[in-house]
């Protein structure tokens, strides 16, 4: 069924390639090189891997999961952010995954998870990206479709030979994908969600509660606090190195823009001529027909010249790209400002900057990537290596309608600690933020004491939050599971925080950042369900694999600690 083919790429196609990991590692064009010019990039569990290892095992796969996931398939974006949990942008996904990724594979060998060639087959088969479309009647939904042997040929041809990737690659990570789910399997045996406890949170969660909320508001409590200069001092020291500043850094840049020509304004249906109107139904659909092939012609043509230029431009980058390191690293050669010059780009120069006040030119959205992103976050991360000049440059980045932005860094001033007068507005802040809140909740502690003698003697809710200084109280008469709560007026969690509490009594004071509930609870009704049974079945499976996702990322955050994981690519 799966036959293995080999694709050529262009070198145009290739350099793509190599800037989308270059992108990824946040990387400059020095530093180590092993054989065949690939650069040592990471190092795990005491084995070294080169940027083809890590294109190959991360960066293609982590862009092939988003282009799949766009297909209506899930699985395999799935098994990326299994392995790569906690990532914070793209950069860290590719990254973590990598790691993942080989240490998934260390322990197949390990546990001796090993599938065959058939379940991997026979796995392929029930993607769905790869299921036909059956045809339907109106108005029924689509049925699962069967394997479609052309579609998958299509994406294997077409689509995973531009990301670097051949079809064993592909099966390769259909495998570890099936590896994940046994290796899971295998740390959970013997973990069961106990059926009773799950049965009784079920029964919590089809509640119906009626319970009455007031607020208090952080502002008051704020505006109450005045610390001294000494208590500011005495905060700020045992915690001063929490208080840092943010890198700022200087660039000079240029912006490779494509000229295309401008695109004529979107013409008018020509009006109908008398000729046209007394001309037979045959004559005029003729008519209609070939002014749709002008248009048509029109635009291929348009289109063609525009890629004719972006072409153009694209090569010409690459060419620029690899004779820098040829002028910039050795005596004679031409400068950075000189080879733009030549070739009629325009140099620019920034001051110093942090990440929160990045230049207008420089805000920027990379074109290439599946996720987005700023081509700011790949400039902070280019890590000079010493006086090797060419580390100071980024590689090409895709940006704006067809453009490049090649940067230097010029200067930068790291992080540091702040100096008390640097850090003292933020420290007065914090402090006053940590006594209001202890203030506020001690307030409502207080408010729950008054409202619940008041309510004793025969006061209505309102009235006693009020006197208890509340700012607002309501009630809620179909408080739910599934009921989404009003932001506006009620904390987001209020029905976990009652959903335990007894009729009649309070709950604990409900905390937010920047205010405070207590809520009383009337009464507390329960949905019968007539298919409770298999409901809780349900629900214990989902506890299951809950907890074996639980065991397995504790699992491989202990192996990813043990595995000492170098990052080369930073300190070269």
């Amino acid at each position: 069924m799966i036959e293995k083919l080999h694709r050529y790429r262009t070198l145009l196609v290739l350099g793509l390639v190599l800037v989308a990991a270059a992108l990824v590692i946040g990387m400059g064009s020095g530093g180590q090189r092993s054989a065949g010019g690939a650069r040592a990039v990471l190092g795990v569990a005491g084995k070294t891997y080169d940027s083809r290892d890590y294109q190959k095992l991360a960066v293609a796969p982590v862009q092939l999961s988003q282009m799949m996931l766009r297909m209506g398939d899930f699985a395999m974006y799935q098994f990326v952010f299994e392995l790569a949990k906690g990532a914070t942008s793209q950069d860290d996904m590719a990254e973590k995954f990598f790691v993942g990724r080989v240490i998934l594979r260390n322990a197949r060998d390990e546990y001796g998870i090993h599938p065959g060639a058939p379940e991997v087959s026979d796995f392929i088969r029930e993607m769905r990206a790869f299921a036909d479309t059956p045809a339907r009647e109106p108005g029924v939904p689509p049925a699962a479709g069967a394997f479609d042997e052309k579609k998958y040929r299509e994406f294997i041809d077409r689509t995973i030979g531009r990301l670097g990737l051949t079809e064993n690659d592909f099966l390769d990570l259909a495998a570890d994908m099936l590896a994940l789910s046994k290796l899971k399997s295998v740390l959970g045996s013997g973990v069961v969600a106990d059926r009773d406890s799950v049965a009784t949170e079920n029964l919590l969660k089809r509640q119906t509660i009626t319970a009455d909320i007031a607020r208090f508001d952080l502002t008051p409590f704020e505006e109450k606090i005045q610390p001294s200069e000494q208590e500011i001092k005495d905060y700020w020291g045992p915690i001063k190195d929490e208080f840092k500043t943010e890198a700022r850094r200087k660039f000079s840049y240029v912006l490779v823009t494509p000229v295309f020509p401008v695109e004529p304004a979107a013409e008018d249906e020509p009006k109908e001529t008398l000729a046209e109107a007394a001309a037979t139904p045959e004559a005029r659909e003729a008519a209609r027909k070939k002014r749709e092939e002008e248009k048509t012609l029109k635009a291929a043509a348009a289109a063609d010249k525009r890629r004719e230029i972006q072409m153009d431009v694209d090569v010409k980058v690459d060419e620029f790209t690899t004779t820098l390191e040829d002028n910039v690293t050795k005596p004679g050669g031409k400068t950075f400002e000189e080879m733009c010059q030549e070739n009629g780009w325009v140099v620019k120069t920034t001051d110093l900057f942090t990440l929160k006040d990045v230049p207008a030119e420089l805000d920027l959205t990379i074109r290439a990537s599946s996720q987005g992103g700023k081509a700011i976050d790949g400039l902070f991360k280019i890590h000079p290596n010493g006086e090797d000049e060419i580390s100071k440059y980024s590689q090409p980045i895709p940006v704006g309608d067809g453009q490049w932005l090649i940067a230097r860094l010029d200067g930068e001033e790291k992080v540091r600690e702040m100096t008390y007068s640097e850090a003292r507005a933020d420290a007065r802040a914090k402090l006053i933020e940590i006594k209001s809140t202890a203030d506020m909740k001690a307030a409502a502690e207080e408010a729950i004491k008054q409202v619940k003698e008041a309510l004793a003697a025969g006061k209505s809710f309102a009235d006693a939050a009020k006197e208890a200084g509340t700012v607002e109280s309501k009630s809620i008469t179909d408080l739910t599971s599934a009921r989404p709560a009003d932001s506006a007026t009620e904390p987001s969690n209020l029905f976990q925080a009652v959903s335990t509490v007894d009729p009649g009594t309070f709950g604990d004071v409900i905390m937010e950042l920047d205010r405070a509930f207590i809520a009383y609870v009337v009464k507390r009704e329960v949905v019968k369900d007539p298919n409770s049974t298999t409901t809780v079945d349900s629900a214990v499976s989902m506890a299951n694999n809950t907890q074996g996702t639980l065991i397995f990322d504790s699992w491989l955050a202990a192996r990813v600690e043990d595995a000492k994981v170098d990052q080369i690519y930073k300190h070269q």
